[in-house]
């Protein structure tokens, strides 16, 4: 199949080649042991996942990247196979870019295209700050500069939950991250979550990846770093970007709404393309991975190695 971008032609593998790959492990800057795969041959691709999930997130596009990248993917402390954080500075999004740093160094990856979905948008946006050199091109997606909570939810929710987090003590996290986990269990949550807008099209199958993960996670460490992103702010850099950039927004994203959050970004980085889905809600990897593949192809097809 011959994508877009006016790449080769060749066989795209199953999403399973990449997600049935063993991690490789390296010691992120507090000692804590980070997770990451690398598969795929061609031009770096790095992927920065969003908070509470793994690289089974890009599942429907992986096949793509991996025909003609080379992907790597790596796990947030606390999440996936990654090691809780050792340290609460180590839960930072600057802290969260250095483990990124220190996986591409470890895949030797000098240069590569920086994909970020939700709160890795400002992880990747992070990079750019701490590593420009390294970066040829941002695919933003679905995701804010900066402060999670100001856009997230509807107006009010998403400070609310950030009040939570700071109130609840770390020794109850883990049961309250139980409950959450038993409630999205019952019958009828998943008409529940489309209705709410939380996904759109997204299969029962996709939803349960995220539930198996969700239940793996360290509620500990997570609460850190989604408090970290609630205080994080790359919207200084937007203006200093000059590689090629990609904003995806979706009309029905609660989390990361067009209004406040994808088209500011797009105004602010000085030639960034932008794909905005109608009905793209912040399940779109899942619901709508064509037209986001075709998009990121684009982009990339323009970035300098």
């Amino acid at each position: 199949m011959r994508f877009n971008s006016g790449l080769v032609e060749c066989a795209r593998p199953s999403p399973e080649s990449f997600t049935r790959m063993s991690s490789r492990y390296v010691d992120a800057a507090d000692g804590t042991r980070i997770a990451y795969r690398v598969a795929g041959e061609g031009p770096p691709i790095v992927l920065a996942n969003g908070l509470s999930t793994s690289d089974f997130f890009w599942h429907h596009l992986m096949p793509r990247f991996t025909a003609n990248h080379r992907v790597v993917s790596f796990d947030y402390k606390g999440h996936g196979e990654s090691d809780p954080a050792r340290t609460d500075a180590g839960a930072s999004i600057p802290s969260l870019c250095d483990d990124m740093r220190r996986v591409m160094d470890a895949a030797q990856v000098e240069r590569a295209s920086f994909i970020g979905f939700s709160m890795g948008c400002q992880v990747i946006l992070e990079a750019w700050r701490q590593m420009p050199t390294r970066v040829a091109a941002l695919g933003l997606v679905l995701g804010p500069a900066g402060r999670l909570f100001d856009t997230a939810l509807q107006p009010g929710a998403g400070p609310a939950v950030r009040q939570l987090l700071q109130r609840t003590p770390s020794r109850l996290l883990p049961s309250v991250f139980g409950v959450a986990r038993r409630v999205t269990k019952l019958p009828g949550t998943f008409t529940v979550g489309k209705l709410l807008r939380f996904y759109g099209r997204s299969t029962g199958t996709d939803i349960d990846r995220y539930l198996d993960h969700f239940g793996r996670l360290d509620p500990q460490t997570v609460a850190k770093v989604a408090l970290a992103g609630g205080t994080h702010d790359a919207r200084d850099v937007l203006p200093t970007i000059s590689v090629p950039s990609l904003v995806v927004t979706g009309d029905r994203d609660i989390f990361a709404p067009p209004r406040t959050v994808g088209l500011p970004m797009r105004a602010a980085i000085p030639g960034a393309r932008m794909l905005r889905i109608t009905d793209g809600t912040h399940a779109s990897l899942f619901e709508h991975p064509e037209l986001i593949g075709r998009a990121l192809d684009e982009m990339m097809a323009d970035a300098d190695f």
